[in-house]
């Protein structure tokens, strides 16, 4: 039976609603414009046109991978962040909304004249590409404990054309030279451990590794304060994406720890999302 590209969205709509998935009419949006290889906004143009089974099949597949609770971006494999496209899969975090405004706040405190950044935890790499791509000028250092996020964020980096101005190295925060870095970003685990089971479905796919922080979600956070002071050229500035409710407890250490000028940042629904301090 041949049925509408329209009716074939609307059925697919009304099934990731009875399971459960937020925003389901623009999950089946995303899943049929990747099966049928257009941009999403082009599918309003052809509500009328069939779709016959062989492309319905694969469809009918990614909506039950979804209904399953299988991330969208996983489904599709790609991801947009700060306008450009990065490949997404399981072996780093996906690309979130908030990650964005980190970068917003990064290139406003960037001098004209930075040389060079470091990303500690880069993951896919979104933020070390997006700072080399938007500063041509920069030199990145990225870093992350897991292999496999470092070989996802290096062919991230080529899919972008940055990957001369990249060095990604294996270690644990950051490596042992160089210094003098004009700014250290960092979006580290900040979960604590208890919480993690009552995460969100979507989320259960991400790396542990990438979202314990320990039991209160500090960890990774306490030990970067003292080794990013060291590692600051004066004036340098330390970034860092932070729980909810982390503000006044991280900003405390960052106080302990020397640095000056903290500002805790709020995301764009009012919670403590970013924490920003200079070394001088």
């Amino acid at each position: 039976m041949m049925m509408t590209l329209l009716e074939v969205l609307n059925a697919a709509t009304g099934y990731l609603e009875k399971n459960g998935v937020p925003s389901p009419r623009l999950n089946a949006e995303h899943l049929l414009a990747h099966v049928l290889k257009k941009k999403r906004l082009q599918l309003y143009l052809e509500f009328d046109r069939p779709l016959g089974e062989a492309e319905r099949a694969p469809l009918r597949e990614l909506i039950k991978a979804r209904a399953a609770r299988k991330p969208l971006q996983h489904l599709v494999g790609n991801w947009d962040f700060y306008g450009r496209t990065f490949t997404t899969d399981a072996r780093a975090l996906i690309p979130r909304p908030e990650t964005e405004q980190l970068i917003e706040i990064a290139l406003k405190l960037l001098p004209a004249d930075a040389a060079l950044v470091a990303d500690v935890g880069t993951g896919s790499g979104i933020i070390a590409i997006t700072l080399a791509a938007e500063r041509p000028t920069l030199s990145v250092v990225a870093t992350d404990q897991s292999a496999s996020a470092l070989e996802l964020a290096e062919a991230n980096a080529g899919l972008n054309q940055v990957a001369e101005r990249i060095r990604f190295t294996q270690c644990d925060l950051l490596p042992e030279t160089p210094a003098g870095y004009d700014l250290i970003a960092a979006n580290l685990p900040y979960i604590p451990t208890a919480e993690l089971a009552g995460l969100q479905p979507e989320v259960q796919f991400d790396p542990v590794s990438a979202l314990d922080g320990g039991p209160d979600g500090l960890d990774l956070i306490i030990r970067l304060l003292p080794i990013a002071r060291g590692k600051l050229k004066n004036g340098g500035v330390l970034l860092l994406e932070i729980g909810h409710d982390q503000g006044t407890k991280v900003r405390q250490l960052l106080e302990e720890t020397g640095f000056s000028e903290i500002e805790v940042i709020k995301d764009y629904e009012g919670r403590d999302r970013i924490t920003r301090a200079k070394v001088f």
